[in-house]
C-alpha cells in the first residue's frame, strides 16, 4: 500500500509542475510572438545614403543617391541566383571576386555589388 501511495505521489508531481511548466513555456511564446509582431509593426526600413560611399576597399564601386533609390525598386524583384546569372552572361566575375582586408578570405560580390557592376556596364555600353 504504502509502495501505491509513493507510485501516485511521483505521478501527480509529474503531471502537476509538467503541465504548470508547459503553460509557463506557452506563455512566453505568446508574449514573445506578440512583442515580434508589435516590433515589426513600428519599426520602418528607409533605405537612403547621404554621401558617396566605397563599398568595400577593395572594389572601387561606387554608389550615390540617385543610384541607390533606383536600385531599392529592383532589388526586390531580382534574387541573387538571377543576378549571377545576369553577372555570368555580361563577364563579371562575382564568385570570389572580393579580398576583404581584414580576414584575408575572398568573398563572393553581394546583391547591391552586382546591381552596381550592371549598371555600370549598361552605362558604359
Amino acid at each position: 500500500m504504502e509502495l501505491a501511495q509513493y507510485i501516485l505521489t511521483g505521478i501527480l508531481y509529474v503531471i502537476i509542475y509538467g503541465f504548470s511548466t508547459l503553460f509557463i513555456l506557452q506563455f512566453l511564446l505568446d508574449i514573445s510572438i506578440a512583442f515580434e509582431k508589435h516590433c515589426h509593426c513600428t519599426t520602418s526600413t528607409k533605405h537612403s545614403v547621404i554621401k558617396t560611399e566605397t563599398l568595400t576597399e577593395k572594389s572601387k564601386i561606387q554608389i550615390s543617391n540617385k543610384n541607390k533609390n533606383n536600385q531599392v525598386s529592383r532589388t526586390k524583384q531580382m534574387t541573387v541566383q538571377h543576378l549571377r546569372k545576369r553577372c555570368s552572361q555580361a563577364g563579371i566575375r562575382w564568385s570570389y571576386a572580393i579580398q576583404e582586408s581584414k580576414t584575408g578570405k575572398k568573398r563572393h560580390l553581394n546583391r547591391e555589388e552586382m546591381l552596381i557592376a550592371l549598371t555600370q556596364i549598361k552605362q558604359s555600353a
